[in-house]
């Protein structure tokens, strides 16, 4: 009953990331760390940039390096704190940040545009969740 409620509390973004996984084919990979128990790991082959993480699913890029699943394990945990409202104040907050950063530091080096975006709000708060360290230089 637990899980059922809680996929009711994340389904928005829990629909979404099912979607988003049929249309990539992602394929589901087990982590074998604990923390990661009742999160749905997908990995595609589809240009996804890193990752995204969908309530309890997260689809990743292939040869994503582990601070990236850390963080998107982070954003799973903020959609299971705050449910339905993941999506208004995270995920879209999140996306505008990540189109901003392409569209407009185009000049900026990769480090300039690496701490711009991990700055943000969403993405600071995924790494705390997630355990990630991040040198912003």
């Amino acid at each position: 009953m637990k899980d059922f409620l809680l996929f009711i509390w994340q389904l928005p973004q829990h629909l979404i990331g099912l979607f988003i996984i049929y249309v990539t084919k992602a394929q589901h990979h087990y982590f074998i760390n604990n923390d990661f128990k009742k999160v749905f790991p997908y990995w595609t082959s589809a240009r996804f940039n890193g990752g995204v993480s969908l309530g309890k699913y997260i689809i990743m890029q292939d040869g994503i390096n582990k601070d990236t699943i850390l963080h998107e394990r982070g954003h799973s945990l903020q959609s299971l704190r705050i449910g339905w409202l993941y999506l208004i104040l995270v995920g879209i907050p999140s996306a505008i940040f990540n189109i901003w950063d392409r569209l407009f530091h185009k000049k900026w080096t990769l480090i300039e545009s690496y701490n711009w975006y991990y700055n943000r709000y969403p993405e600071k708060w995924a790494d705390r969740l997630g355990g990630v360290s991040r040198d912003i230089m």
